[in-house]
């Protein structure tokens, strides 16, 4: 057994257990049932020995690995029952829970999406929950484990990691054969502060269909005679339960070389809103959310132009070519409004398909992804603003919403890019195989080993979601610079038309930025590998 599928499997339990007390673990595997002792996985969690039942896996898995399983056992989530338990009753919790029942079921081999809700409440009460405090609440003697499609769905996992790895290498090679010198017109400016000062805005907005206001905040340089005539404009969309402040040090480096940034709130989506979720003062976002978000992007751009009609200093920016940029959920924001075409189809066949909904998810954004799925068949899909000329998608979530031919319709420069160690938006099938999918000559891919999904955002902003700590990146600043110096180069080669700034996404520039604890690939054109 591998080390990937074992600790997998325990922390499908892990995401499933609930009620009084659970004595053992049996996996079903036709005649076989092996049995392990909630006590003796009690006693490994405690003292990191292996007793009685838990000696099978001492014969499948070495040392280090049961170290391993130690700690996961003992992974800790501050979460509250209040948070919990709206949590587990949305339509999202719902749906993961009656996937993962089919794999951790009750005594009687039965969905256990009711015993699971109910450990995961119990192990709540105190405000936070260990995995062993799901396990003892489960309210049954016996978890059964559904062994088959356990091992198939694991399997499947590893094979995802197994086939990333692989593309890595392959690109890492390329990137290795790339020139190792800088250009004889090298300048060290984009990393470097620019030379404007700025001013902030706030400016309320209201997007059609919507009925509350929103708002956004201008950074944009100061009128000076240094000025540029013409300020370049780039609209800027966080994440599910962000805030619009978690990409503040890109709005700032741009704004300091000249640029008008526009750090987009979606109302509904803000970490202020999970946190009147998660206190049972609010309700979960609807589906229609995920057409308003790009839609907050026209709306904003809309308001920016009637207000330039009384307010001299927003004549300058230029409000007919605009960048985006958009992290996660934001990242799907921003390729919508660039052209992306929403995929009603292929979302009607994947979210729908029953096989598919009866298996745990191993890729969390299709969770995300199936609620538009639910939009009324009534609503307009357009989502697409002509104003936007480039974008810049971090994380994004595409593989479903798009697919394949929502991606190709895209015909401005685009640049994704993708943290390999993402386990919400997983870096293969959301971004490094659906960068294949567009069809533009002026795109590029990012890669950021030892990256996950939270390390491009200011270290500053909290999620509001419940998550142990390996998942979020402990030094996230030290992307920063290599991501100001990027999204910088992008928007003044194709905003600007700066045909000088193509050095700047390089890999020879960008290995001379590489920090100590992450590395950065880039890659243009065709990748070098089989899809």
């Amino acid at each position: 057994m591998s080390r990937r599928l074992l600790i997998g499997l325990f922390a499908a339990i892990s995401a499933a257990t609930p009620a009084y007390s659970a004595d053992q673990i049996q996996f079903f595997y036709g005649p076989f049932e092996p049995t392990l002792a909630v006590d003796d996985l009690q006693h490994l969690a405690e003292t990191g020995e292996v007793t009685e039942s838990l000696s099978v896996l001492s014969r499948h898995i070495d040392a280090e690995q049961i170290a391993e399983l130690q700690l996961f056992l003992n992974l800790e989530f501050n979460i509250s029952a209040v948070m919990m338990s709206q949590l587990t009753y949305s339509s999202v919790g719902e749906h993961l829970l009656q996937r993962t029942g089919e794999v951790i079921q009750t005594d009687s081999f039965l969905n256990s999406f009711h015993a699971l809700r109910a450990a995961l409440l119990f192990a709540a009460e105190d405000n936070h929950l260990t995995v062993m405090d799901v396990i003892h609440h489960f309210p049954q003697e016996t978890i059964q484990i559904n062994f088959p499609l356990a091992m198939e769905v694991f399997e499947e996992n590893q094979r995802l990691f197994t086939q990333r790895d692989r593309v890595m290498t392959t690109l890492r090679e390329q990137a290795a054969a790339q020139s190792s010198s800088l250009p004889q017109n090298f300048l060290d400016f984009p990393h470097q502060s620019g030379p404007y000062l700025w001013r902030t805005d706030r400016i309320a907005f209201r997007t059609p269909e919507r009925q509350e206001a929103s708002q956004f905040y201008l950074f944009q340089p100061e009128i000076t005679s240094t000025a540029p005539q013409s300020i370049p404009v780039v609209v800027i969309s966080h994440g599910m339960a962000s805030s619009a402040w978690s990409l503040a040090y890109l709005a700032e480096h741009l704004a300091s070389h000249g640029y008008g940034v526009i750090l987009l709130e979606h109302p509904e989506t803000t970490a202020q809103r999970f946190s009147q979720f998660f206190s049972g003062l609010a309700g979960p976002p609807n589906a229609t959310t995920l057409l308003h978000r790009p839609r907050d992007i026209t709306a904003a751009l809309d308001t920016l132009e009637q207000q330039a009609q009384q307010h001299p200093y927003l004549q300058k920016l230029n409000l007919e070519s605009v960048g985006v940029l958009g992290h996660s959920l934001g990242g799907y924001t921003a390729l919508a409004a660039a052209g992306a075409e929403i995929n009603a189809p292929q979302l009607a066949r994947t979210c729908q398909d029953d096989t598919l909904l009866r298996r745990p998810v191993l890729n969390l954004s299709m969770l995300i992804q199936c609620r538009l799925a639910e939009v009324p068949s009534d609503y307009s899909l357009t989502v697409q603003d002509e104003r936007v000329k480039a974008a810049i998608a971090l994380n994004p979530l595409t593989s479903q919403v798009f697919g394949e031919a929502g991606l190709g319709a895209v015909d401005v420069p685009v640049m994704m890019v993708s943290s390999l160690d993402d386990y919400f938006v997983p870096a293969l099938p959301e971004q490094i195989e659906p960068y294949s999918w567009l069809q533009n000559q002026d795109r590029y891919l990012v890669l950021i080993e030892n990256g996950t999904h939270f390390s491009l955002l200011a270290n500053t902003v909290d999620t509001e979601l419940p998550m142990p700590e390996f998942l979020i990146d402990a030094t996230p600043e030290t992307t920063h610079q290599q991501m100001a110096v990027l999204s910088l180069a992008f928007f003044e080669r194709y905003l600007q038309h700066q045909p000088e700034a193509e050095a700047y996404l390089s890999q020879p520039y960008l290995n001379h930025l590489t920090g100590e604890t992450h590395s950065f690939n880039i890659f243009s054109g065709n990748l070098p590998i089989d899809q």
